[in-house]
């Protein structure tokens, strides 16, 4: 089911992949990292918190489906990377928070072919020090506008915060912050539906639903999972279909409005650190299941998901994986140079051996 297409190292461990949604760059995706450094490596005046390194990667994927690395950026070490699902304010941005508790937007610049990422603006989400800002997500999820005047960016952080930010005019803005979580709070992501609705999952085993209209209390509250909460993902051809992910190994599908129960439970066989439906039927699952690999889940029947394709070429922690943008033909026709259908790009990435794959992921039509 998945076809390896090139690998590449990225020296620093490997933790997020991210493609780009935008038309005419959904050829581009980056990769984020995290590298802790040793004591013995710092010198006597080396602050506590260069101890986290980091790099951004931007690649472009060319013939044959390898790799051409466009830009390197040397940054504090990456926890969690998201592009914009709209362009926004005229602007192709990416999302990034960091070990120093920044929430970073970047500005894709294409100069003559030239592309290139640049800081546009960046907020801390707390005035505190030793704050890792831990995940963001847009809330622009559903595509529903062209270019989007301002957008809400939701952050989570290892105190167990949520932040809500907003962007607008290049200024962002901290809207308002609250302790969600007794630990770390490891995944906020917005309903894409209803973008007033914040979920949240935290190294406490809860997880959350919010209204931000209501105020900082939860709506809904449950504890479910049987560790912590580590990924949630909005369906957005589903109304009312979320996945979530935790350390105990399960994916849960949800109907939001039951957040007693799920709708359905299935062991992957690995702690569940991200979790991302496919961008074109919503139906399929791209899972980073940490010491078990990457799943891919059939969700067409929502009340009993099937693991119909695992993918074990990485021989460290699975943390990231994204699914391209680009269509079957654009894929097949312009990249692999072939015809065929049901084929899509994925991109995974693993910790310590600090590696970098692309695949081709050939689905069965049923």
């Amino acid at each position: 089911m998945f076809h390896t297409l090139d690998t590449f190292d990225t020296e620093f461990s490997a933790d997020s992949v991210e493609w780009c949604p935008i038309n005419s760059f959904k050829n581009i995706f980056v990769c984020g990292t995290y590298q802790l450094i040793k004591d013995e490596q710092l010198t006597p005046n080396s602050s506590l918190s260069s101890k986290r390194l980091g790099r951004i990667y931007m690649f472009q994927v060319v013939e044959n489906g390898r790799l051409k690395l466009l830009q390197k950026l040397d940054v504090p070490a990456v926890l969690d990377i998201k592009w914009a699902h709209v362009i926004c304010q005229n602007k192709i941005l990416l999302g990034v928070v960091n070990s120093l508790g920044y929430l970073q937007i970047y500005h894709l610049r294409d100069n003559n072919g030239q592309k290139n990422l640049e800081l546009l603006i960046q907020e801390r989400v707390a005035d505190e020090d030793e704050i890792l800002a831990l995940s963001l997500d847009w809330c622009t999820g559903r595509l529903m506008t062209n270019n989007a005047l301002s957008s809400k960016i939701v952050v989570s952080d290892s105190r167990g915060f949520i932040s809500l930010f907003e962007l607008n005019d290049n200024v962002l803005n901290q809207i308002n912050s609250w302790n969600a979580h007794e630990f770390e709070a490891w995944i906020a992501a917005f309903d894409y539906w209803n973008t007033n609705v914040i979920y949240s999952g935290g190294d406490d085993c809860k997880f959350q639903c919010f209204d931000v209209r209501i105020g900082t209390h939860a709506i809904a509250s449950n504890r479910v999972h049987g560790a912590g909460v580590t990924s949630i993902h909005s369906n957005v051809t589903r109304e009312f279909l979320l996945s979530s992910g935790s350390y105990d190994e399960m994916l849960r599908l949800w109907d939001t409005r039951n957040f007693k129960q799920p709708i359905s439970e299935i062991n992957l066989g690995g702690g569940i650190w991200r979790l991302k439906w496919d961008p074109f039927l919503q139906r399929y699952l791209l899972a980073a299941c940490m010491y078990g690999g990457f799943r891919i889940i059939d969700c067409k029947k929502v009340e009993t998901p099937s693991v119909i394709g695992e993918y074990r070429e990485h021989e460290s922690i699975s943390y990231g994986c994204d699914w391209s943008f680009l269509n079957n033909e654009e894929i097949t026709e312009q990249l692999l140079k072939t015809k065929m259908q049901n084929v899509a790009l994925t991109s995974t990435c693993s910790f310590y051996d600090h590696v970098l794959k692309i695949s081709a992921l050939y689905l069965e039509d049923n």
